[in-house]
């Protein structure tokens, strides 16, 4: 007897998003940022003054409430132009649709006076006044995955209005592959950690998933990078990344036993690979993180 036959759900859940930290700062009139592309999504917020912003050989100029939003992977340089204060912070997240939407319905550039900047406004000032604050506690935490979620679902419904000129083909080809390394990976790991190994076949999980769509690999990798503004193989890196964060947070997990789950050869890639992305080992950031926790229980 189905005794939830006529329940009515809600969807799982199963997405990281990752904050990686913000920052404010008061710049003289001659600071620079030379060029430089990150991994992540990156917001610049102006507070004050005025900041002028190249991305991709497109210059903005922003003023007080202006915001750039410059995807992954982006060629961007900034300068200061007069008393420029900014606010920025740098996020990811591996949900392949929101991730699809953001890149390709979003322009850079959004003026104080545009339908989203004023939206969005108080959500960018609430997480800057978190740093005036001081005291990071849980509730600090609480309140920035809140302000950020906020600040993302307004992204969304706005990048959702705005039509791209990408073929909806490539996009639903890029997200299904996506879609595939994920679940691949997880089932990966949940597999690693029940059972204590990890079948031969996963090592080429990248070519799998585009097989698994049914198209070329030279297509598949193009209209990926196209879409995500990574190869396929960067994008399954991320992955990686965000789910070894995640298992180093548990100390039943060894970090040997971490490297296997995500499919290192040995533990000495998994660390560089790590270091790579983090400029610390495996070790160093769990500890550092043991070291937060720490802290923040006798914060107050």
């Amino acid at each position: 007897m189905d005794f939830l036959k006529s329940a009515k759900r809600l969807p799982v859940i199963d997405w990281n998003l990752t904050f990686f930290g913000a920052h404010e700062q008061t710049v003289p009139n001659n600071w620079h940022v030379p060029a430089e592309k990150h991994y992540a999504f990156e917001c610049i917020y102006v507070i004050s003054g005025i900041e002028q912003v190249e991305i991709q050989h497109h210059v903005y100029r922003l003023t007080k409430g202006d915001f750039v939003l410059i995807p992954p992977e982006f060629l961007h340089k900034a300068a200061a132009e007069n008393q420029l204060t900014y606010f920025c912070f740098h996020f990811d997240i591996d949900d392949p649709n929101l991730k699809v939407q953001l890149i390709q319905g979003l322009t850079y550039y959004h003026s104080a006076h545009s339908k989203l900047g004023n939206a969005i406004s108080s959500h960018l000032n609430r997480l800057d006044d978190l740093i005036h604050e001081g005291g990071f506690d849980f509730n600090t935490k609480m309140i920035i995955q809140i302000e950020l979620s906020k600040i993302l679902q307004l992204f969304y419904n706005s990048a959702s209005k705005i039509d791209n000129h990408t073929s909806s083909t490539a996009v639903e080809y890029s997200r299904m592959i996506a879609d595939y390394l994920k679940n691949s990976l997880t089932n990966q790991i949940l597999s690693y950690i029940k059972n204590g190994y990890i079948s031969d076949h996963k090592s080429k999980m990248v070519e799998s998933a585009i097989k698994q769509v049914g198209i070329s690999d030279g297509y598949g990798f193009r209209i990926f990078k196209q879409t995500y503004g990574v190869s396929p193989r960067k994008y399954l890196s991320k992955l990686k990344i965000n789910e070894a964060k995640k298992l180093l947070m548990k100390p039943q997990y060894s970090i040997s036993d971490i490297s296997m789950s995500l499919g290192y050869t040995n533990l000495a890639n998994f660390s560089r690979q790590f270091k790579r992305w983090h400029n610390v080992s495996p070790n160093q950031w769990r500890k550092m993180q043991e070291n937060s926790q720490d802290r923040n229980m006798y914060t107050k």
